[in-house]
């Protein structure tokens, strides 16, 4: 991650301090984020400003989820995303390097390459090949994960996204907040462009609980519980029994929010026959192989889209939802990731991305590239040597 000459861990051995401060030096000096100030506190429920949204949105939906990713124009992001408040581990530097990996963030530099838990294929992470067909699915949402996303303290806790997910999932505090009986700790209901019919019957918490099926198995306290709980967070959040990624595709939705990095269940999403819902400020080696609203649902980091998102698909009340076009997403992303997120593809992508890594470093790069072809049919070496000159 190119910034800065600095180390930020949560080991005790090095200071920690939000990574924003660095990140935005990755954004041009006019940008929103650049010219923002930086907060001082996190221990307040966080601003979140859905204009900052319009750039990559219509209507509040994401219209670009390769733009939904960038931080530069979104400037409240610094308080909505456990990386960017205290990350578990992050290192920086100004030399410019060669670095592969996993996975980045818009700003930084690294050559994306399929990262190893994909290779793998664990259960844990792929559910297997079993799957439920759509209609013996149930129709709701289901998450499970930690409370992870960075080192999560009593004072920043709010900020954290993972926290903030669950939180607007959770019916009694939705409809505390909803009917004025509690002021938001860590979220924000959703805004009059939604148009959403259960918050206008004032029911919006109601219908969470018909479908949402959601929670944390472990709080990941700081300093750590030995029982998963976490003394700060106890009032606001249960803790939840676990539950495999094949019991996960017994339901239709499958939220896929981000970790402490991207998040390793993604790829097992895509294979499956439920509909990933994907938030995330991470690029990966085959985002140019999904096509958003097509092989899969994407959504914005602060999720104030994904109630829309979730009474278009299954309906309030007598207003039908759109169940055929979830199903066609799903399946359509499955295929789809059977055709071009194989190992093999994997491993072609790898073969050619060294490949012209090799080219690039070589001090001939100008003479090297592939010549099989030109073997073979003389003539194109001579076309080639018109087109130089």
């Amino acid at each position: 991650m190119i910034g800065t000459s600095e180390s930020l861990s949560s080991d005790g051995k090095r200071p920690v301090c939000p990574y924003w401060p660095i990140a935005r030096r990755g954004c041009p000096p006019d940008s929103p984020a650049r010219q923002a100030p930086l907060k001082e506190s996190f221990n307040h429920p966080p601003e979140i400003d859905i204009s900052n949204a319009e750039k990559h949105s219509f209507a509040g939906y994401v219209s670009n989820f390769t733009l939904s990713s960038e931080i530069c124009h979104q400037p409240d992001l610094q308080g909505l995303n456990g990386l960017l408040i205290n990350p578990i581990s992050v290192s920086s530097t100004k030399v410019l390097f060669p670095m592969f990996g996993g996975s980045k963030l818009a700003i930084n530099n690294e050559i994306l390459l399929p990262p190893p838990i994909y290779w793998k294929g664990e259960d844990r992470f792929t559910g297997g090949e079993d799957d439920v067909e759509w209609q013996n699915k149930g129709n709701t949402v289901v998450w499970r994960g930690v409370a992870t996303g960075g080192k999560n303290k009593p004072e920043n806790w709010r900020g954290f996204h993972r926290h903030r997910f669950v939180s607007m999932l959770n019916q009694t505090k939705v409809s505390a907040v909803e009917h004025g009986k509690e002021k938001p700790e860590n979220f924000v209901l959703p805004s009059e462009q939604y148009n959403l019919h259960a918050q206008a019957d004032g029911r919006l918490g109601e219908w969470v609980g018909e479908w949402s099926e959601v929670g944390f198995v472990d709080l990941m306290c700081s300093p750590s519980e030995e029982d998963g709980r976490c003394w700060y967070t106890d009032h606001y959040f249960a803790k939840v029994d676990g539950m495999d990624m094949h019991e996960q595709f017994d339901y239709k939705y499958v939220p896929d929010i981000d970790g402490n990095s991207f998040s390793g269940r993604y790829l097992g999403f895509l294979n499956s026959t439920s509909l990933p819902i994907k938030a995330t400020l991470f690029r990966e080696w085959h985002d140019s192989r999904l096509v958003p609203w097509v092989h899969f649902v994407p959504m914005d980091n602060r999720f104030q889209d994904f109630y829309g998102i979730m009474e278009y698909f299954r309906g309030y009340g007598e207003t039908s939802g759109h169940d055929k076009a979830a199903q066609r997403i799903a399946l359509e992303g499955k295929e789809w990731a059977n055709k071009v997120l194989r190992k093999e593809d994997m491993q072609i992508y790898v073969l050619r991305l060294l490949l012209e890594y090799g080219r690039v470093i070589a001090d001939d790069r100008d003479k090297m590239g592939w010549v099989d072809d030109a073997l073979k049919d003389p003539s194109i070496e001579k076309t080639w040597s018109k087109l130089k000159i």
